[in-house]
This record gives structure tokens, C-alpha cells and sequence, in this order.
């Protein structure tokens, strides 16, 4: 199994992956607008592989280093499947997603979106669910 967090000392770079690495060939990147220190890799095959960490939002992923399924399985108010994955239980003070994805949600603890908790993903027929929860 590929591991979904990985974390370059030396860069001090962090990367979550969205769907199986060696799968997909990233078309671009771009920042989130609100946040920097966000880079998404977009594909054409999916929406977003992976998501690029920078500075004090890379150190907050460290720890998950080599972890397999982060996400979780989990239902909207109206019975509709998305995939969640959060750093911590924060509250949730804003939420963004890029132009070019409206159903991959960045969530942030702060009205100024420094502070990164989460995302999800509501986009579930490209994304691989034994990918992201496990089978």
C-alpha cells in the first residue's frame, strides 16, 4: 500500500496524497489562493493527486509520516458519502476550495485560512476509496 503523508526534512516539504502516486502524472500546480503554503497538483484523470506543504503547515503533517489511510468515510446532512481527513478536532472558522475543484474542500481553525485542519472530498467517483480508507 502507498503511504498517503510524506515529509522531506531537508525541503521541509509535506505531501498528501489524494490518489495513488505512481498512477496518475500531475498535468500542473497552483496555489490554494487563500494560503501559500498550500500547492495542489491537479491531473487530468483526477481532480487534485496530491497536495504540496510548505513552512508551519508541512510541520503539522510530520507526524503522520508514512501513514496509510487518513481519511475517513463519512455522510452529509443529506446522506451523501464524502471522504474527510483532520489534523486535530478544531473548530472550523473557514473554508475554500481552489477554482478549478469546487468538491475538494480546505478547511482552516482561522477567518485568515493560515491555520490548516482538514480537507475533504466530495468528488468520490474519481477518487479511490481503498486508496484513501482502506478496503
Amino acid at each position: 500500500m502507498d503511504k498517503q503523508v510524506t515529509y522531506d526534512n531537508e525541503a521541509e516539504m509535506g505531501y498528501i496524497y489524494l490518489a495513488e502516486p505512481y498512477k496518475y502524472k500531475i498535468s500542473y500546480t497552483e496555489e490554494l489562493p487563500q494560503n501559500n503554503d498550500i500547492m495542489l497538483d491537479f491531473c487530468n484523470d483526477v481532480p487534485i493527486i496530491g497536495i504540496e506543504l510548505a513552512g508551519a503547515t508541512a510541520i503539522k503533517i510530520k507526524h503522520l509520516v508514512d501513514t496509510v489511510h487518513i481519511f475517513k468515510k463519512a455522510t452529509t446532512a443529506d446522506n451523501d458519502i464524502f471522504y474527510s481527513f483532520r489534523l486535530h478536532d478544531k473548530s472550523v472558522k473557514q473554508s475554500v476550495t481552489h477554482p478549478d475543484t469546487a468538491k475538494i474542500v480546505f478547511h482552516f481553525s482561522d477567518a485568515d485560512c493560515l491555520d490548516f485542519i482538514g480537507i475533504d472530498i466530495y468528488d468520490t467517483d474519481s477518487y479511490d476509496e481503498t486508496f484513501l480508507i482502506g478496503g
